[in-house]
């Protein structure tokens, strides 16, 4: 856990530029056809989930069913790097004492020399199209078509270990009492000691390390996510400072359940079953290494999709003792599980098609900035409408503009019809980018960065939340989460980009530290993940989009914290503006910060001593009349087409894709006009920002005379004001309350008192014997109202 220190040495000052006059009400926002599409959920929910952490393409423990990924759904690419000419090293890790079996009958491999004869066989067939591995072809990157180039020579790539297991202490607890369970990270210190410090050639994206663990030993990747209760196998990538590698775990099956005969057509059933286990790792790691490549929305890779029976295709041939094969590599025979192809829409056994990643539209967005651009990923010139969509159907700011010649676009400016400017920035928030309106356009982008599902499960992608409370900032490093799932990462200390944190993520906090000496308050960090945000019906291939955010100061404070990381997140720069007591304070940076006279229309400026302009506030014009204790305003006026009401406090995360907050919350209408608003709230978040402005309207918590009362003669009338306090008590405001009395046939007034909450109250004197109403109006100093309306008696 990072140590969190106390900003208070670092209180930035505070300026303020007044907007000048109200902004001009709009009568008509926008004429714009708006897409009724919402992402569909593209996974039936179920406990499985491919990944624990960093453990990728988590192929279920044997005999276990696993829910199934919704077959219609195609893997996206996400903007990341696939691998080509890969080179398979295998480590059989047995020390003294432990062994992996040997041939279970006369001329039948034993389980080392079976597993080694399959990776030969698959580099001798390497680029063919006869085997399930011909898939490779059809998922590339932006460097071009995948391949299926594989090399194996078990007399060069194959290490039999035999050095000793961590110590007892150090190891994992077995959920079924296995003696012996390494964990994950202990698979990377040994993989990272055989390669060695000094030969890089042996690491990156062109070498994929096996660890094969015999019989009697359980591996762990997270605590109670075990071989022996979660998984057969899995990928993964490390950096333990020596430069990035991609691995797969592997134990033996025995350690779950004795596969049975019947599946073996070299007839050897542990080892098939570990083959097997091999194909689906293998295909997973070259086409997403480092979790930012290939896989649908939920996280499910092009293994995981066709991994439970009957996904094994239609046999080839029986071998001798009847088992079914369907896969013959350099003439022998295997049964493997098939592999998901996009160009098929299904599990194949193998494939022709070829492919690089496919042409995907890109957008490109900086939180709490009203400008966008994109590309269309083609040479063409069509027509662009982009319109930011809020409360799920009203299109509060659009931009127009046309591609170039090289499809490139903007960057536009969003404005509502008076010309203000609308940013984007909150999980609440939908773009739809329109192109062009003929039957040959591209078909639109519509991107909801809040149904993401959960990154911090490995499902779904990152959205603005998630990124500005997923990382902590100190005077020598940052560190980020999630650093998996979360599209292509980039962070920027200054001008200079650091080394990639995909590369440096750590496979059991699922967090990346990059090493930053010097970090001051003057010194600008921004973070930019690029993922497919954009999956949906008309766009199944999706599209990348770059979301950008900026980062706080070192050692700043949290205001809200982050629960799903392992690591205490600094702050989030935000500023609140409160119009009742006319103040401001700024949380992510300093304790307290306030003390100015603030007002709807008023830009608030926070900056640090070191001079950097940190955030600023866009104090909303927000003023309300209340009627008694009713919850819905009854007129004022509010900020038009800004979210209205509570904020979101806690990462927005969802079972799946699809299922988020995007188009949820309320906005101020176009009008401006807050009638019928909520009181519960009465709040609005600034999208330059993410502040808020708020107000507060006092109760009239109780009046004299009270309602119903009769009086005899003279009294004393009087009020008071508060808020609610804890434990159901009354906070004395000492906001003033107006009275005026009316008779209650003729409503003519026969008193008025600019103010009766005074100690004393307000003398009256005797009145005509007659029923009156008493009118108590509430009028604070940002102009906002309560009136409440009660009936007394004065009887002489």
């Amino acid at each position: 856990m990072l140590s969190r220190r106390s900003a208070c040495a670092n209180v930035p000052a505070m300026r303020r530029a007044n907007a000048g006059p109200s902004v001009v009400v709009i009568a008509l926002l926008l004429a714009l056809p708006i897409l009724g599409i919402r992402a569909e959920p593209a996974l039936a929910r179920g406990t499985f989930k491919p990944r624990i952490g960093l453990s990728m393409g988590i192929e279920p423990a044997a005999g276990s069913q696993e829910i199934a990924a919704g077959p219609s759904t195609p893997v996206v690419y996400h903007g990341g790097s696939v691998m080509r000419d890969v080179t398979i090293h295998t480590v059989f890790w047995a020390p003294d004492g432990y062994r992996f079996d040997g041939a279970p009958a006369a001329g039948v491999l034993g389980y080392e020399p079976l597993i080694k004869q399959f990776l030969v066989d698959v580099a001798h067939d390497s680029g063919t199209t006869s085997n399930l591995f011909s898939v490779l072809a059809q998922y590339g990157d932006a460097r071009g078509p995948g391949s299926y180039r594989i090399s194996y020579d078990p007399s060069a790539d194959s290490i039999d270990d035999t050095d000793p297991y961590p110590p007892r202490r150090r190891q994992c607890a077995s959920p079924y009492g296995v003696a012996t369970c390494v964990t994950d990270l202990e698979l990377q210190e040994e993989i990272d000691k055989l390669i060695g410090a000094d030969d890089p050639a042996e690491r990156g994206l062109s070498n994929l390390w096996f660890v094969f663990l015999p019989p009697d030993v359980d591996t762990c990747s997270e605590v109670g996510e075990c071989a022996t209760n979660v998984y057969a196998g899995y990928h993964s990538l490390s950096n333990l400072g020596h430069g990035l590698t991609i691995y797969a775990a592997i134990p033996d099956p025995l350690i779950e359940l004795t596969p049975s005969p019947g599946s073996d057509p070299e007839g050897n059933p542990e080892a098939e079953s570990t083959i097997d286990t091999i194909g689906h790792e293998t295909i997973e790691a070259i086409t997403n290494p480092t979790g930012d490549a290939w896989m649908d929305p939920n996280g499910y890779e092009v293994a995981d999709k066709c991994e439970d029976a009957p996904t094994e295709g239609t046999p080839l041939g029986f071998a001798p003792d009847g088992s079914p094969f369907n896969q013959v590599i350099n003439g022998h025979e295997y049964l493997i599980q098939d592999i998901w192809s996009n160009a098929r829409g299904g599990c194949v056994q193998r494939s022709t098609a070829t492919a690089s990643a496919p042409p995907l539209h890109t957008i490109d967005l900086r939180q709490f900035s009203p400008r966008v651009s994109g590309s269309i990923g083609v040479a063409a010139r069509v027509p662009v409408t982009v319109a930011l969509i809020r409360a799920g159907t009203t299109a509060v700011a659009t931009a127009r503009t046309e591609t170039r010649a090289d499809g490139s676009w903007g960057p536009v400016t969003l404005r509502a019809r008076d010309g203000a400017q609308h940013a984007v920035g909150d999980d609440r928030d939908q773009l739809e980018v329109l192109y062009g309106d003929s039957p040959a356009s591209p078909e639109p982008d519509l991107i909801q960065t809040g149904d993401g599902g959960n990154p911090f499960t490995e499902s779904g992608f990152t959205g603005w939340f998630d990124l500005d409370n997923g990382y902590a900032v100190t005077g020598s490093d940052v560190t980020l989460g999630p650093c998996s799932q979360t599209g292509v990462l980039s962070l920027r200390i200054g001008a200079a980009l650091s080394e990639p944190p995909a590369d440096l993520c750590q496979t059991e906090t699922d967090a990346a530290v990059v090493q930053a000496r010097g970090l001051g308050p003057g010194t600008q960090i921004t973070m930019s993940s690029e993922d497919n945000r954009g999956e949906y019906a008309l766009r199944p291939d999706g599209a990348l989009v770059k979301l950008t955010v900026a980062l706080g100061e070192p050692d700043s404070v949290s205001a809200l914290g982050n629960d799903q990381l392992p690591f205490g997140p600094t702050g989030f720069p935000t500023c609140a503006a409160f119009l009742r007591i006319g103040t401001v304070r700024c949380s992510g940076l300093v304790l307290h910060a306030g003390g100015l006279g603030v007002r709807g229309g008023d830009v608030l400026t926070l900056v640090n001593r070191a001079g950097r302009r940190l955030t600023a506030l866009h104090v909303a014009h927000l003023r309300v009349h209340i009627i008694g204790d009713q919850t819905r305003i009854a007129s004022g006026t509010c900020q038009p087409g800004d979210y209205y009401g509570e904020q979101i406090t806690s990462p927005p995360t969802s079972d799946a894709v699809g299922d988020g907050i995007a188009g949820s919350g309320t906005i101020c209408p176009a009008s401006g006009r807050a009638d019928g608003l909520s009181t519960g709230d009465i709040a609005q978040t600034d999208d330059f920002s993410g502040g808020q402005t708020e107000t507060a309207v006092p109760y009239i918590a109780s009046t004299a005379p009270i309602d119903d009362e009769t009086l005899y003669g003279s009294f004393d009338a009087s009020a008071q004001s508060g808020l609610a306090g804890p434990n159901d008590s009354i906070v004395a405001t000492g906001v003033p309350v107006a009275l005026t009395i009316t008779g209650a046939a003729s409503r003519r007034p026969v008193f008025h008192a600019a103010n009766v909450d005074t100690a004393h109250g307000v003398a009256v004197s005797a009145l005509t014997p007659g029923s009156y109403v008493a009118t108590w109006v509430l009028h604070d100093a940002n102009g906002d109202t309560r009136t409440v309306t009660t009936r007394f008696v004065d009887e002489a």
